[in-house]
């Protein structure tokens, strides 16, 4: 293993560290999804898959298996409560979109005198 192999290891894995980590602290349930979460989810994972592709493509299998494991870590990392608030607190635009209840969907707010 040469240095440029360790070196990439390294900064792959910091970097999936880091996208595993915001994609775990995007809301999971759809109807919570703003059209900001939607665009960053695809974008986070496609990036995250073209890195773990062009790693595997370029024969650095550890780094390849290190930055796979570095996304589920960085998720799992990210759905710890205290993380979780912590990181809600600091982005406020991570927050879920406010649910709508079935019941009121086609109610008005006006009442009839």
């Amino acid at each position: 293993m040469g240095a440029a192999e360790i070196v990439v290891t390294v900064v792959a894995t910091i970097a999936c560290l880091g996208m595993g980590v915001f994609l775990g602290s995007l809301p999971f349930k759809r109807d919570e999804l703003t059209e900001w979460h939607m665009k960053y989810q695809q974008l986070g994972g496609v990036l995250a898959c073209g890195i773990v592709i062009v790693l595997m493509l370029l024969g650095y299998d550890l780094a390849s298996w290190l930055a796979i494991a570095a996304l589920a870590v960085g998720v799992a990392v990210s759905r710890i409560p205290v993380v979780r608030r912590g990181l809600l607190a600091r982005f406020p635009e991570l927050h879920p979109a406010e649910r709508q209840s079935p019941l009121r969907k086609g109610t008005s707010k006006k009442r009839r005198s």
